[in-house]
């Protein structure tokens, strides 16, 4: 359980690079995401493990939720920070191909917030254990320059034409 947690923590990394270059204003703690746990996870919409993140910069955390057929709705934080009321904001916010990767959705509920002041989404997965809710964290250390990433693209290439040669 402890791999999968691990490995959907980083795909998450990968999957939310768009979260990073957004402007966040605001650093959580452990001890700030565990107060705030229960009433997201515990959503007006009944989304199970959902995705939080502030995706419309207003200073509160709104809710993704990743489908186990790829498809992602955004549900927007109509309350406050710590009052949450999710509404429907978007029902086909964005479609990924994650059922390859975890076919039944994502298996925990994730806080995607700067914990360190660095200026990207950091990773916060939430387990329930005997009624306590105990966060994981993961820095974000994901940060491909164009180049690298030409560099990346180029390889495969490479690797790719020499299978098929083989």
């Amino acid at each position: 359980m402890n791999k999968l947690i691990t490995k959907t923590l980083f795909l998450i990394l990968a999957i939310s690079s768009y979260a990073s270059a957004t402007e966040i204003s605001k650093t959580f703690s452990k001890k700030d995401i565990l107060k705030l746990a229960d009433a997201y996870i515990n959503n007006n919409v009944g989304v199970k493990n959902p995705v939080i993140i502030d995706i419309d910069k207003d200073g509160d955390f709104d809710i993704l939720d990743f489908t186990k057929n790829g498809k992602v709705a955004y549900y927007k934080n109509t309350g406050s920070l710590t009052e949450p009321f999710f509404v429907l904001e978007n029902k086909n916010f964005d479609n990924y191909e994650m059922n390859s990767f975890i076919p039944n959705g994502i298996p925990i509920p994730v806080f995607l917030a700067d914990k360190d002041g660095d200026g990207d989404s950091d990773v916060f997965g939430i387990t329930k254990e005997d009624s306590k809710y105990k966060a994981v964290y993961a820095e974000n250390a994901f940060e491909l320059d164009h180049y690298t990433l030409i560099t990346i693209i180029l390889v495969l290439l490479i690797i790719v034409l020499l299978i098929a040669i083989l």
